[in-house]
């Protein structure tokens, strides 16, 4: 069963990339450009002990556009599954209109998870994994933040297992994936910025991957409520 998932998840992503691609890119555009104006948003210490150094603007800029950047992408996926994919404004007016609602929900949703993180990563990763529907509520029911985060909760609860394998096994391929993107493309460019750009762009693609598992096990517990 996680197999036939996890393949047909694929098939969605693969088969809808230029769509998706449409409304990620833009997002990773910002990113980086806002890292070449303001600088990058994290530098780890070289040594031990060092201090930890971050720009605020670039850190702001990208904690801001992450929320609207998923809702586009929501917005997106459910206009693909209706065999009409949609155009860029259309999906960024959709995101637009709930991005109060989207932003309160995923800073509620990174509170729980990094309360998560406290107790080493499972616990973290489960109480995404049972959260996770909630942007989809705001985006594509109108909830508000607190309906949505107890409406995923109770959404996820008959599959919350195999969810979060399929999750685990969807990170995964992202990380090998963005792995060989990231050492192809250092291994050829050697202009740093130019680097980050070519990797950033697909790099946001693939993660895109993490929200098409989602959205196909939002579509069945839709399903089950339908029947």
């Amino acid at each position: 069963m996680i197999s036939q998932r996890f393949r047909e998840i694929l098939y969605f992503w693969w088969r809808n990339l230029g769509p998706i691609f449409l409304v990620t890119a833009p997002f990773a555009l910002l990113t980086e450009a806002s890292q070449w104006l303001f600088g990058p948003s994290f530098v780890f210490p070289e040594e031990a002990g060092g201090a930890l150094q971050f720009s605020g603007i670039s850190l702001a800029i990208v904690l801001l556009s992450r929320p609207l950047a998923e809702g586009t992408l929501i917005a997106q996926l459910a206009a693909a599954r209706s065999g009409k994919p949609a155009g860029l404004l259309h999906c960024l007016a959709a995101a637009v209109l709930v991005y109060p609602m989207l932003l309160a929900t995923y800073a509620i949703m990174a509170v729980g998870v990094s309360l998560g993180w406290l107790a080493f990563f499972f616990p973290a990763l489960w109480v995404y994994t049972r959260l996770c529907f909630a942007p989809f509520l705001v985006v594509l029911k109108r909830r508000n933040p607190i309906d949505a985060l107890r409406q995923s909760f109770a959404m996820t609860q008959d599959q919350q297992w195999p969810l979060l394998l399929i999750l685990v096994l969807v990170f995964l391929a992202f990380v090998l994936m963005s792995s060989i993107l990231a050492s192809l493309v250092t291994a050829v460019v050697s202009q740093p910025q130019a680097a980050a750009l070519l990797v950033g762009l697909p790099v946001s693609l693939i993660s895109a991957l993490v929200n098409v598992a989602v959205f196909r096990y939002w579509e069945m517990a839709q399903d089950n409520v339908t029947h």
